[in-house]
């Protein structure tokens, strides 16, 4: 069986289940975004429908999956610009899962972005989980299992992913085509932080290059220059992903954090925290308050080094 970097586990405990013929109709297969569970997903796809059920990329079941040809294959996720799954696209699901395969003895599902569906969706996938078709299999990827209704994950096998380890999100970085030029890769697998599909962008050579200078800004925040910090975020901070940017301003804090011991009383390390956590919930509240990206950000920059400064 081949394996897949950092879920290795998770696909032989699939396989076994399969040999000893007591698969699970529904997976649930949930961990952060960008860790690789929907590739997971389609390597267990190509693992039922391959003749050999080892997904060896050779036989015809497993040519018609790459190509995305397989009539017993059916994906689902969020379209863009819709802000959940709803019950129409449920029903095509279930739907599907009632067919006969016609390639094999299987149908399969690929439902991605599971916990966005809505309430009327989620409802309609309850019913077709306490009665699943013979041979259907749903293998669900989820990356927030506390947004799906607990009768659901009751009624699936919940399969946990966890993020890579570097080395994993290294070798990931370096097999995507196009692969992450070797000048960012160290970049890359830092920020990345076990999610390799969270650093994508850094095949773009502008981001790349500006996030590198924004490393190099605020490599210690309560000295930085505040005029430099401020041009960077006029000229990048509509281009570079706000995840990142928060992630590498929260990853320069940590040393200080971690080495002060006693030194600081508790109220200057509560403010330091919160400075913290303010910035690292930036680009969730630029979206959720509709705020000015580049203003919020250099707000949050400005109460770090306050609170680095007292600290």
């Amino acid at each position: 069986m081949t394996a897949i970097l950092g879920h290795d586990g998770v696909l032989t405990r699939f396989g076994e289940a399969l040999a000893a013929d007591s698969l699970h109709h529904a997976w649930l297969l949930y961990g952060m975004k960008g860790i690789g569970k929907r590739t997971l997903a389609e390597k267990l796809a190509g693992v039922l429908l391959c003749d050999s059920q080892t997904a060896c990329g050779d036989c015809h079941g497993c040519k018609m999956l790459a190509a995305g040809s397989h009539p017993d294959v059916f994906r689902i996720g969020l379209v863009e610009g819709k802000r959940d799954l709803n019950i129409e696209q449920v029903r095509s699901v279930l739907s599907f899962l009632a067919l006969s395969g016609a390639e094999s003895g299987r149908r399969v599902v690929i439902l991605d972005d599971a916990e966005r569906m809505n309430k009327q969706a989620a409802n309609a996938l309850l019913k077709g989980l306490e009665e699943p078709s013979a041979g259907s299999v749903l293998l669900m990827v989820c990356a927030d299992l506390e947004r799906l209704p607990a009768t659901i994950r009751s009624r699936c096998m919940l399969q946990p992913c966890a993020p890579l380890a570097d080395a994993d999100v290294r070798a990931v970085l370096q097999l995507q085509e196009p692969p992450v030029d070797d000048r960012y890769l160290d970049l890359a697998v830092t920020l990345a932080d076990g999610c390799p599909g969270a650093v994508g962008c850094l095949h773009d050579e502008a981001i790349a290059k500006a996030l590198l200078q924004w490393r190099d800004l605020i490599a210690d925040p309560a000295r930085a220059d505040v005029g430099n910090i401020e041009n960077w975020i006029r000229t990048h901070v509509k281009t570079a992903p706000h995840l990142l940017i928060a992630r590498m301003l929260a990853q320069s804090v940590y040393p200080a954090l971690q080495g002060a011991g006693d030194a600081a009383n508790f109220k200057q390390r509560e403010a330091l925290q919160q400075a913290i956590f303010d910035c690292a919930r930036w680009p969730g509240d630029v979206v959720r308050h509709s705020l000015r990206a580049g203003p919020a950000l250099l707000a949050c920059i400005l109460q770090l080094r306050s609170a680095l400064k007292a600290y």
